[in-house]
C-alpha cells in the first residue's frame, strides 16, 4: 500500500519518484521507537537484515539519513529523522483510519439508506425494530424515513429513489424487486364505539349487511377490497362502500365519526382515535402481511446492511 501523492519524496528535476511504501514507514517508526534494530526486528517479525534493508531503502528514496548507526552507541535519530518520524506516524494513522472506514463501509456500518413505509407499519413495531437494529453495534449508518403509499413505494424502489420499503403484501412486485414477510397479523373490525355492533364480543359477518365499508384507495385491487368481499360473501350480502381514503388512519377517522366501518390490521388497535372500537370477526378468519421490499442484487453496502437487519426480523420470503 502506498501513501498519498502529497507525501511522495521529491526527486531530482525530471525524475519520476515512486511513492513511499507503508511497510517502510512502519519499519522506520518501530526502529525509531525502539532505537534498537534487533528489538524492532522482533516486534515486526522480520529478520534484522531485512529490517535494515528497508530502512536503507527509505533513506535512499528520500535522499537523507534518518538514523545514525553508531558502532559503540545505540542508534539515534538525526534531525531529519525526528521531523520525518512525526509525519510518518500521522501517515500510518491516516492509512489505518482509511482502512477501517473501508471495512466498516463494506459491512454496511457506514453510509446512507432511504426507507419508506405505509402509515400502518409505524404501529406494528417492526419498522422501529429494524431502525433499532440499524442504530446498534456502534454503526454510523444514516437512515432517512418517509411515509409513502404502497404503489408510490414500489415505483420509488424501481427507480432508486427509495432503498427499502415497508408495505402491505402484494401478489406480485415490479421486475427486480423482492419482498420478505415481516409480520402476519389478524384483521379486525373497526366500528363506531356507540354503534349497536360494539356490544358484540365478536361480530358475525351477517350483522354487517347494513354497514358502509371504507378502505384505502390503493387497496382497490388487493387487500382490503378482497377482504370486504370475503366478509360480504360469508354474510350473504353485497357490500356498500364509503368513498375511499388515503390510508388506514384516514379510514379510522371516518369510523370515529360514525360514517363507516373498516377492516384493519390488528396492530392499529394501538391507534387511540376517539369514537373507535375494535372487535374480532366471529366467522371470517382474515390476516394481513407486512413485508419489507428491496431491490434484488443491491450493490450498496449500506443498503445491504439495512436489508440484513430487516431479514433478521423476517418470517418468510415472498418473492
Amino acid at each position: 500500500m502506498s501513501i498519498p501523492p502529497a507525501v511522495h519524496a521529491a526527486g531530482a528535476p525530471g525524475r519520476t519518484e515512486e511513492p513511499v511504501e507503508l511497510r517502510w514507514l512502519e519499519t522506520y517508526v518501530t526502529v525509531a521507537e525502539e532505537l534498537h534494530f534487533a528489538r524492532a526486528a522482533d516486534r515486526l517479525h522480520l529478520a534484522p537484515s531485512a529490517l535494515s534493508a528497508q530502512v536503507r531503502a527509505l533513506e535512499s528514496h528520500l535522499g537523507v539519513r534518518l538514523i545514525d548507526r553508531g558502532r559503540r552507541t545505540r542508534p539515534a535519530l538525526t534531525g531529519a529523522g525526528q521531523l520525518f518520524l512525526e509525519e510518518a506516524r500521522l501517515t500510518l494513522a491516516q492509512a489505518a483510519r482509511a482502512e477501517a472506514v473501508g471495512r466498516r463501509a463494506g459491512r454496511g456500518e457506514l453510509g446512507h439508506a432511504e426507507i419508506a413505509y405505509v402509515a400502518s407499519a409505524a404501529f406494528s413495531g417492526v419498522l422501529t425494530d429494524v431502525l433499532t437494529r440499524c442504530a446498534a453495534l456502534d454503526t454510523h449508518l444514516t437512515v432517512q424515513v418517509r411515509e409513502l403509499e404502497t404503489p408510490a413505494q414500489l415505483e420509488a424502489l424501481s427507480c432508486g429513489d427509495v432503498d427499502v420499503g415497508f408495505l402491505r403484501w402484494r401478489p406480485e412486485y415490479p421486475a427486480g424487486i423482492t419482498a420478505t414477510c415481516l409480520l402476519t397479523e389478524d384483521v379486525v373490525l373497526a366500528l363506531p364505539d356507540g354503534a349497536p355492533l360494539a356490544a358484540y364480543e365478536t361480530v358475525p359477518a351477517a350483522e354487517l349487511r347494513h354497514e358502509r365499508f371504507v378502505a384505502p384507495h390503493f387497496d382497490e385491487e388487493y387487500g382490503c377490497r378482497d377482504q370486504i368481499l370475503e366478509v360480504a360473501e360469508r354474510g350473504g350480502f353485497s357490500p356498500q362502500y364509503a368513498p375511499p381514503v388515503r390510508d388506514f388512519i384516514a379510514a379510522l377517522t371516518l369510523v370515529g365519526g360514525g360514517l363507516a366501518v373498516a377492516l384493519v390490521p390488528d396492530s392499529l388497535r394501538r391507534v387511540r382515535i376517539p369514537g373507535v372500537a375494535y372487535r374480532p370477526l366471529a366467522d371470517v378468519p382474515l390476516t394481513t402481511r407486512l413485508v419489507g421490499a428491496y431491490r434484488r442484487g443491491e450493490t450498496s453496502p449500506a443498503v445491504r446492511g439495512v436489508i440484513r437487519r430487516l431479514r433478521a426480523t423476517s418470517t418468510t420470503a415472498v418473492a
